[in-house]
């Protein structure tokens, strides 16, 4: 996975060590009350760690789960993740997509919240993937109480394709990610 640098951030590969950090990050209820069908805050230190192992598994080239730190000092704020979305989830959603899509997310830590640190790093992989000419497209899924990220997706010029009450309850917001090589042509069933 490439380690990406912008002007305040860096997003790297989770490491070990950080597993203080995630803990301390999704344990907390208002980080993961948006994250998937039954989000569950990590208890134990363990979780944490297993979890950072997944995370370093997702490495193919133009997708990751990345540690967003602070380029100066380079203390942890959160988490992106552009990864494929699984099959599983694609049904759940409901909508035909022409290619096994990319799921692009978000959360960071409360104390880093305000600042623009997750515009920046999500601007950072989208052009990451534009330039690795990553053909699949990317979705965010978000839930409609969740305003700051449903304020993110316009900020990045996200397109919004539809809705689903099919990934979790209440319904969720599906937007699609501009990509480079998009001609505008996108063919999907949304099942309206």
């Amino acid at each position: 996975m490439k380690e990406l640098h912008t002007q305040r951030l860096i997003l790297r590969a989770w490491e070990p060590e950080d597993a203080v950090f995630l803990l301390d990050l999704e344990s907390r209820s208002e980080t993961v009350q948006y994250l998937g069908p039954d989000p569950m805050p990590m208890t134990t230190f363990e979780q944490a760690a297993a979890s950072i192992v997944r995370r370093r598994a997702v490495r193919e080239d133009g997708q990751g789960i990345w540690a967003i730190t602070l380029r100066n000092g380079g203390e942890l704020v959160g988490n992106l993740l552009c990864k494929p979305m699984s099959e599983q989830m694609q049904r759940l959603i409901g909508m035909g997509l022409a290619d096994q899509p990319r799921e692009i997310g978000w959360h960071l830590h409360p104390d880093a919240k305000g600042q623009g640190y997750a515009t920046e790093a999500a601007r950072a992989v989208i052009d990451y993937a534009n330039q690795r000419n990553v053909t699949t497209e990317i979705l965010a899924i978000v839930d409609p109480r969740n305003t700051p990220s449903l304020q993110l997706c316009e900020r990045l010029g996200l397109q919004r394709i539809g809705s689903t009450t099919g990934y979790v309850s209440p319904e969720h917001v599906v937007f699609l990610v501009p990509s480079a090589n998009d001609d505008g042509q996108r063919v999907r069933d949304d099942g309206r």
